[in-house]
């Protein structure tokens, strides 16, 4: 019998309420407290695989890094974090309050409005404050909270609270950090500051695996307790989606895997359980990196990925967002759009300047978009 159970009427949790901390963040935590953060067990180097970063274990959050993520599923809830530690004292003084004023600028808010930065206790968090509290700390952390569902959250501002508390619970100690939503783009997200200093004024050391993963799956973790689990129907819907994508997906992420040594797929291990059910989703994205010119088809049954896709699709996807804000700057004006690149060809472009900003938000990259005088 077929299972039409996404096609039920399906009820939306609300936002859970704050229930206080579960016995494994608390035991999470006095670990850490105990231990500076750093893990106290020591664990053969066959139980963690030859694999592990150097230094990954290094700085709090490494025990909690092990256990984050337990809970999660293929249907588990997705979310992106990027991250960024800044050395301050390799940075101009300025740094620190020019970002500040950049994710809190003009348009970024839900209606078009500024944005508005808070914190822990506050919804109207002062930024001059924060950077002085900052001025004399070695470095600070920068991320980037991505749901994947972020508009169904809806309240970012007590998600991204709750997801605080959580990495406070992981580190063993109190955090000093401020944060705006964003919702000019495609899909909402957070722009998080935190101050590079642990609850005693001692250096925040975090863990390299905490940062690569552990904050994620918590991130991930809590937007499944909040929405709920994805349904067979939406991760068929968002796999399908990135079929045709030109950029780095979650469907290359197997075939990266699958490939050997020379990079060679080969379709009949498609067939396998762990790949069977996105079987005829992998051929479809093989088919179109080859239409892209990232992997040819060797014979039936078996396709070479090139080396570099991964690299050529990440920047395709970046090329594809700067597109997507030449076209808001220019308002849907029909113009020919070209990217051009520091010192591509040393020409000089001239034209009035429809927009500015970041290209990359973590690192203060600018950005100009002119609308040229041959159009």
């Amino acid at each position: 019998m077929t299972d039409h159970r996404d096609d039920d009427f399906r009820i939306r949790p609300s936002a859970p309420k704050n229930r206080g901390q579960g016995f494994v963040s608390k035991v999470l935590k006095q670990a850490g407290k105990a231990s500076g953060g750093k893990s106290s067990v020591r664990h053969p180097t066959s139980a963690r695989g030859t694999g592990q970063r150097p230094g990954s274990r290094l700085g709090r959050g490494h025990t909690a890094a092990r256990f984050a993520g337990a809970k999660l599923t293929p249907m588990s809830r997705r979310v992106t974090i990027k991250t960024l530690l800044f050395n301050q004292r390799q940075a101009s003084p300025q740094s620190l309050a020019k970002h500040l004023r950049y994710i809190e600028r003009d348009g970024v808010g839900r209606d078009g409005e500024p944005g508005q930065a808070y914190g822990p206790q506050t919804d109207a968090a002062d930024l001059d404050a924060f950077k002085e509290r900052c001025a004399d700390d070695r470095h600070h952390f920068r991320f980037i909270l991505s749901p994947e569902d972020g508009a169904e959250l809806e309240d970012l501002r007590t998600y991204t609270r709750h997801l605080m508390g959580r990495m406070e619970a992981d580190l063993g100690t109190g955090l000093d950090w401020v944060a705006v939503n964003h919702w000019n783009t495609d899909n909402p997200h957070t722009h998080i500051v935190v101050r590079g200093r642990d609850d005693t004024g001692k250096d925040l050391i975090i863990a390299g695996d905490y940062i690569a993963d552990g904050f994620r799956h918590r991130a991930a973790e809590l937007a499944t307790e909040w929405l709920g689990p994805r349904t067979e129907l939406e991760i068929q819907q968002t796999l399908q989606r990135e079929v045709e994508q030109e950029r780095w997906t979650s469907l290359d992420r197997p075939l990266q895997r699958e490939a050997g040594e020379d990079g060679r797929v080969q379709i009949e291990r498609f067939n396998e359980p762990r790949l069977q059910r996105q079987r005829l989703l992998l051929i479809g994205r093989l088919q179109r990196l080859q239409r892209l010119g990232l992997a040819d088809e060797m014979q039936p049954g078996t396709w070479a990925v090139h080396a570099d896709a991964e690299k050529t699709l990440r920047a395709l996807g970046e090329r594809g967002d700067i597109i997507r804000t030449m076209q808001r700057a220019m308002r849907g004006e029909p113009r020919e759009l070209a990217v051009f690149e520091p010192g591509d060809d040393g020409r000089t472009i001239l034209g009035r300047v429809a927009a500015k900003g970041l290209a990359d938000e973590l690192r203060d990259r600018g950005y100009l978009v002119i609308d040229g005088v041959d159009g």
